[in-house]
């Protein structure tokens, strides 16, 4: 039986001596060099689907690092999927970073409102 522990940045269960997460290839190395950070809300569109969720964000680390850096993938937890007539939690969700059009960054407790809109800190070309 091989030792295996959880990804700190998807929570999927990896190999204790995994380098990067095969699942959303994060660099265990930077992790475990400092492991302190917190979790900021964005919402993202890719295709005709709309999610947001919280992504970690390593202390000194901007989103828009996270956005531009050599992951493929932007990892979501407690990702939701916006419908019209009501959200559906998904839970974890790993999506590749090609697929989204904008990024919004949000706080927990910002509700959406016609006068003061998210920031977009992303829109592909």
């Amino acid at each position: 039986m091989e030792d295996t522990k959880e990804c700190p940045f998807c929570g999927e269960e990896i190999k204790t001596m995994a380098i990067i997460c095969h699942f959303c290839h994060g660099d265990l190395n930077v992790t475990s060099k400092n492991n302190k950070g917190k979790f900021v809300r964005i919402r993202l569109k890719a295709g005709d689907k709309t999610y947001f969720g919280d992504v970690f964000l390593p202390e000194h680390f901007r989103v828009s690092d996270l956005i531009n850096d050599d992951r493929h993938f932007i990892v979501l937890a407690n990702a939701v999927e916006e419908k019209q007539t009501r959200d559906v939690p998904i839970g974890f969700l790993a999506l590749n970073k090609n697929m989204a059009e904008w990024i919004e960054l949000k706080t927990v407790e910002e509700e959406p409102s016609p006068d003061y809109p998210a920031r977009r800190i992303y829109h592909s070309a």
